[in-house]
C-alpha cells in the first residue's frame, strides 16, 4: 500500500513524501481519519529535540527516534482495512486510535495491535471520529485531572489553556472542584477556558496571579497546581501560589534547561506529581486509557471544541506553521 506521509527532513522544513506500507502478522493497516499535531510534534519539526528518548519498539514500523528525516504523528483515529494474520481481536471496518508513533500523519499507517497500551485501541461506543482522532492526548488530559488528587471544594491552579489544560478543567470541575483558576498569556485561550467552564482566567502579563489566588483561597493558597504550559515559568506560578502541603502536578514535557525558585517544594512539603499516562507503568496503562475515554464517550468531556483548526494533508506546511507560529491554535490537525 503507497501511501503519503508528512515527513520533517531537517529542523523548520515539513513535507510530504511518499512511501509502501506492508503491515506485519501482528499488524493492522489502518486508513486515517485525522491526525493530530502535538507539542511533541511542533517541538521535533522545529529541530527540538530532547538529549535521551527511550521508545519502546513495538515493530520496525515504529519510526520515532532522535535524528532527521523523521516520519510524523502519534495521535490519529482511523479505519482498519487490512488486518495481519496472527491479529484475532481487531478485524476490517473497526474504528481504531493510535496510541505511540506510527506515522500517523499520513494517508494510511500500520501499527500492532493493542500492546500494553501501545499500538492501536478500539474506539468506544459513542465517541465521534473527531475526538477519537485526539484518543491519545484526550486519555492523557482525563488521566491527568483523575490522578491530580482533586477533591470536593478544591480550589485547582491550571497553568496553560492549551488543549491539555482545557480538558484537564473540564475534568477536575467534574470531580468537585470548586473553583477552577485557568493562566495563560493568550486572551483568546483564556475566553475558550471560560466558555469550556473555568471560574477565573487570569494572564500573567497583567494580572496579578499570586494576589488573585490568595484572595480566592482566604491566603492559604490553591490545594492543586497542574503545569500544562510546557517551560518553566508556568512552573514557577505553580509553586508560587499553591498552599503548605498542596498537590503540584507537573504534567508537560519540558525539553529546555528550567531554572526555578523550588525552595517551597521543600519547605511547605509539596506532594509533587508527574501527571503522564503515556508513560505509567505498562500493566495499567490499558486500563486507564479505556477508564478515561469511556469517560469523553459518555459525554463528560467536550473535545470537538478545542479543534481549531483543520488542514488538508497537502498543506501539512501550512498546519505545522500554523501550529507552531499562531498562538489561538489549540488543536491543529490534518485530513487525508
Amino acid at each position: 500500500m503507497e501511501t503519503r506521509v508528512v515527513v520533517t527532513r531537517q529542523p523548520n522544513e515539513v513535507v510530504l513524501e511518499r512511501c509502501d506500507l506492508h503491515p506485519g502478522d501482528n499488524e493492522v493497516l489502518v486508513k486515517t481519519y485525522m491526525a493530530s499535531i502535538c507539542g511533541t510534534d511542533k517541538n521535533y519539526s522545529e529541530g527540538k529535540m530532547p538529549r535521551e528518548v527511550l521508545v519502546e519498539q513495538v515493530t520496525a514500523n515504529n519510526e520515532a527516534h532522535h535524528s532527521y528525516p523523521l516520519k510524523m504523528g502519534h495521535e490519529a483515529a482511523g479505519i482498519i482495512v487490512e488486518v495481519g494474520k496472527n491479529v484475532t481481536d481487531f478485524k476490517v471496518g473497526d474504528k481504531v486510535m493510535s496510541f505511540g508513533w506510527y506515522n500517523t500523519m499520513a494517508d494510511y499507517f500500520v501499527a500492532p495491535v493493542d500492546y500494553n497500551g501501545y499500538g492501536v485501541v478500539k474506539v468506544p461506543e459513542g465517541m465521534s471520529m473527531e475526538a477519537a482522532s485526539l484518543g491519545e492526548p484526550t486519555a492523557c488530559a482525563v488521566y491527568a485531572g483523575m490522578q491530580s488528587g482533586v477533591e470536593l471544594g478544591d480550589v485547582v491552579v491550571i497553568v496553560g489553556a492549551g488543549f491539555a489544560g482545557q480538558v484537564m478543567m473540564q475534568v477536575v470541575k467534574k470531580m468537585g472542584a470548586y473553583k477552577v483558576i485557568c493562566v495563560d498569556i493568550v486572551d483568546g485561550k483564556l475566553e475558550l477556558a471560560k466558555k469550556m467552564g473555568a471560574d477565573i482566567v487570569l494572564n500573567p502579563d497583567r494580572d496579578d496571579v499570586v494576589k488573585t489566588v490568595l484572595e480566592v483561597t482566604g491566603n492559604q493558597g490553591a490545594d492543586i497546581c497542574i503545569e500544562a504550559a510546557g517551560n518553566d515559568a508556568a512552573i514557577q506560578i505553580c509553586s508560587d501560589v499553591l498552599k503548605h502541603g498542596g498537590i503540584l502536578g507537573l504534567y508537560s514535557w519540558v525539553l529546555e534547561p528550567a531554572t526555578l525558585y523550588i525552595n517551597r517544594w521543600h519547605n511547605d512539603g509539596f506532594d509533587i506529581r508527574t501527571l503522564a499516562l503515556i508513560h505509567r507503568i505498562k500493566i495499567d496503562r490499558p486500563w486507564w486509557i479505556h477508564k478515561a475515554l469511556d469517560n469523553v464517550a459518555k459525554g463528560m468531556v467536550n473535545i470537538e471544541p478545542l479543534i481549531s483548526h483543520v488542514f488538508d494533508l497537502a498543506d501539512a506546511t501550512k498546519a505545522f506553521e500554523t501550529a507552531c507560529g499562531d498562538p489561538m491554535a489549540c488543536k491543529v490537525m490534518l485530513k487525508p
